[in-house]
């Protein structure tokens, strides 16, 4: 038998209530149990009030269980955890969670489905498309895809990003030179003694 795939989180949020603890108390349980798993730590789908979120993989779709603590742990595979089974913290079929299946994800649409620490898995997931797709194109070309993207800056302001690298396209200059403001955070108060 193949193994099966488990998920859970390591972003800050699942981490800050026992993840990494629920993580190894799986491990731990399926090991004594003789079951083969394959335990993928992910991002976080954001539904922060079900974590520690559990996912498992089955011929459904990823199959949600949260807010598991490591207490939940032993139940959880008594009732079928790895076949997707009944369980009071059973949520259902992830993506059709009522807060995820409203949403059309872009920007994050991997977030929850992927390890972020893994290559592969971005790779899998389409994550270097937009990237090849660039390199083939000519600079004039990638201004175009960003003005139609339509992608605006994330300030107050919300200026057309795709204008402000046309702009620095057609500047006349050996050299040119891009300010970025990488910090959108609000300044702090400085206290003196």
């Amino acid at each position: 038998m193949s193994a099966v795939k488990i998920y859970v989180p390591l972003d800050s949020a699942a981490l800050a209530v026992g993840a990494d603890e629920v993580a190894t108390a799986l491990l731990s349980a399926c090991e004594q149990r003789g079951f083969a798993i394959e335990l993928v730590r992910n991002g976080s789908r954001g539904l922060f009030w079900l974590e520690t979120l559990v996912e498992v993989e089955t011929p459904l779709g990823r199959v949600a269980y949260g807010p598991v603590t490591v207490a939940d742990v032993a139940g959880l595979l008594d009732a079928g955890l790895l076949q997707g089974g009944e369980h009071p913290l059973r949520q259902g079929i992830t993506e059709q969670i009522a807060f995820l299946a409203l949403q059309e994800r872009l920007t994050f649409r991997r977030m929850g489905i992927t390890d972020p620490l893994s290559l592969a898995d971005y790779e899998a997931h389409e994550g270097w498309a937009g990237l090849r797709k660039a390199l083939a194109l000519q600079s004039a070309a990638i201004v175009g895809e960003v003005m139609h993207s339509g992608l605006r800056g994330r300030g107050g302001a919300a200026f057309p990003a795709g204008i402000k690298w046309k702009t620095v396209a057609g500047a006349q200059a050996d050299q040119k030179y891009v300010v970025c403001n990488a910090d959108e955070g609000d300044s702090e108060p400085i206290q003196t003694a």
